[in-house]
């Protein structure tokens, strides 16, 4: 599939790539950006090289052979660094700029490694990023990394030839999945890559170095996100719903579901339709309290589990109960994880007291001036004003003359909000300013006497988890700092669960769904029927999903509005499905007037 809508990134990747094809005619099934989401201005050149000397149809054919493998991503780079190397000795000679195209991007590639976060660095392949630096070193003229013998010989085989033409090109590196990878891309019984064992592959996800991505397909769902992580879907799966040992993953992660079996199943009844008709739910308490509280405990080394330094050197999460070692074992360390964000998040607000403080006063008493002015005041006993009926009997009887009403000095606050958090992987980068901004909106309405409940949601093995991190009972807010992004995110699946958790708190109120959002609905949509593979749950499909939710919650007369924190290329999205009911926060200091500006708006919708 390829996007015919571009955002402003991929625009000018596109851009590039058909400068240097020479034609402007064509869909680039690739496109390469930084993590950062901007075009690399010298790969993306590579690709319209490819095409004007290759054909990107007939290479695009070949990496679709191995669409399937579970190393798909891995091969795309190894090929592509081949790729890399004979274009650019083929055309260099008629385009010498490509040489300082070339050195510039080799000095970028090592300077970010010391700009890279401990999230950033996880879920890389060590083997493709030796070849990356073995191959920007000597660009530069560098001393070459250590390279084990057989790094070494892929890395000469990487060296593809600029004589060769397209075929010769194809046959070289299907032999290079061969020779290196045992991997017939062709082949009808293709011989699928190995590990040697659990601890090379919990090395392949979780050791600390970072492999820049080199080049992304087209419309596959990565997104081009400001610091946004880029997500994938690792090719078309069949779908079977969620087994016994997802949930118990979820389980053990999460802790148990606040809801009885029976509520569950009635929650998924209501909500698992349409396009999540094959998802699952799960609702739990905070995974950060679940991982203190949860006994008996082990220790955990923070350099067993893969941790960084600012985590402390050792944390206490409890024994799983699962039965896979690797399930075990990955959820040991995303248990760990949890912990050591939440101590991040602590962190940040500490050193930020001052500045979250303000804001709390100042959005409070915004809140108390747009309150004031739409929302009722309570009633009190007077001798003047609007008679009281049922009291009317005292004033001759009693000669009571307290029966007339007028309005008070409290307002009656007959409104709660639910606020949402988009826990996906995509906010990796903004965890600690998400958790204090979330906090400070909770703290503000609390001020206020309205009840606030705080709720993370992510999609991880086909459940749709939705964490309750401060409850409407909870009076303190920190709860909100047990915030953890990871996973993906079914947005509509997420806004239809919120809204059918109703209890005491919200009897007789009109309810505020606030979602703190990047517009970017990431997940897998079930298969259609009769068809036997997933399709991408993304780009207009996902949003139209998010729409319609939002739609159907409105006409039930539920207000919900967003704050957006996200790239301008998803503003689009963002007013698609939220209309004008949303606001951009950019920072901190624009909390304040934002938030109070989105609540007059959905108090309008309520009382015009």
């Amino acid at each position: 599939m390829i996007k015919k809508h571009y955002s402003g990134s991929a625009r000018r990747a596109r851009n590039i790539i058909w400068n240097a094809a020479g034609r402007y005619d064509f869909e680039p099934p690739f496109m390469s950006f930084f993590p950062s989401g901007a075009p690399d201005h010298y790969f993306n050149m590579i690709v319209g090289l490819a095409e004007k000397w290759y054909g990107l149809d007939r290479l695009y054919r070949f990496f679709a052979l191995y669409d399937h493998a579970r190393r798909r991503d891995e091969f795309d780079e190894y090929l592509w660094l081949g790729l890399e190397n004979a274009l650019y000795e083929r055309e260099v000679p008629e385009r010498p700029v490509l040489r300082s195209l070339r050195e510039e991007r080799a000095r970028r590639f090592f300077k970010e490694q010391t700009e890279l976060s401990r999230q950033q660095m996880e879920y890389q392949s060590v083997p493709v990023y030796n070849q990356q630096e073995a191959r920007w070193a000597s660009v530069l003229g560098r001393r070459m990394p250590l390279l084990s013998p057989r790094e070494k010989r892929i890395a000469e085989a990487l060296r593809f030839s600029p004589d060769w033409d397209t075929e010769t090109l194809v046959a070289q590196m299907e032999l290079f999945l061969k020779d290196f990878f045992r991997y017939d891309p062709s082949g009808e019984a293709a011989v699928r890559t190995r590990t040697a064992g659990p601890l090379s592959r919990l090395l392949l996800r979780r050791v600390h170095k970072q492999s820049d991505r080199l080049i992304v397909r087209a419309g596959t769902g990565e997104g081009d996100h400001e610091r946004a992580v880029q997500q994938r879907h690792d090719g078309l799966k069949r779908v079977t719903g969620p087994s016994e040992a997802d949930r118990a993953y979820v389980a053990d992660v999460f802790g148990r579901c606040v809801l009885s079996e029976t509520e569950l199943r009635i929650l998924e009844n209501n909500c698992c339709t349409d396009v999540d008709e094959e998802c699952r739910l799960w609702v739990s308490g905070s995974a950060a309290s679940h991982c203190v509280s949860a006994s008996p405990s082990v220790s955990v080394s923070a350099a067993s589990a893969g941790s960084s330094d600012d985590a402390g050197p050792e944390r206490t999460v409890h024994a799983s109960a699962l039965s896979d070692r690797n399930d075990r074992r990955e959820a040991m360390q995303l248990r760990s994880d949890i912990l050591a964000q939440k101590k991040r998040n602590e962190a940040f607000f500490n050193e930020h007291a001052a500045a979250v403080r303000r804001t709390v006063k100042e959005l409070s008493t915004q809140i108390d001036t747009v309150l004031s002015s739409w929302l009722k005041h309570i009633p009190e006993p007077s001798r003047a004003g609007r008679i009281s009926p049922e009291k009317a009997y005292r004033l001759p009887v009693l000669k009571d003359g307290r029966v007339f009403l007028k309005d008070g000095e409290d307002i009656e606050p007959d409104i709660c909000v639910d606020l949402i958090l988009d826990s996906s992987m995509s906010r990796l980068h903004s965890q600690e300013v998400i958790a204090a901004e979330a906090f400070i909106i909770a703290e503000s309405f609390r001020r206020v006497n309205i009840p606030v409940r705080i709720t993370g949601f992510r999609s991880m093995r086909g459940y749709t988890v939705t964490e309750i991190l401060k409850d409407w009972k909870d009076k303190d807010g920190r709860g909100v700092f047990g915030y953890f992004a990871g996973g993906w995110n079914r947005d509509s699946l997420a806004l239809k669960t919120v809204a059918g958790l109703e209890d005491s708190f919200t009897f007789g109120k009109t309810r505020i769904l606030l979602i703190m959002t990047d517009a970017s609905p990431n997940d897998t949509l079930p298969a259609a029927s009769g068809t036997f593979h997933s399709v991408e749950y993304e780009g207009a499909a996902a949003v139209k999903a998010v729409e319609e939710t939002v739609h159907a919650l409105r006409k039930d007369g539920l207000r919900v509005g967003a704050v957006f924190h996200g790239n301008t290329g998803h503003l689009d999205d963002l007013h698609q499905i939220y209309g004008h009911s949303c606001v951009r926060i950019r920072k901190v200091s624009q909390l304040a007037r934002g938030v109070s500006d989105l609540l007059l708006l959905l108090l309008r919708e309520i009382h015009p």
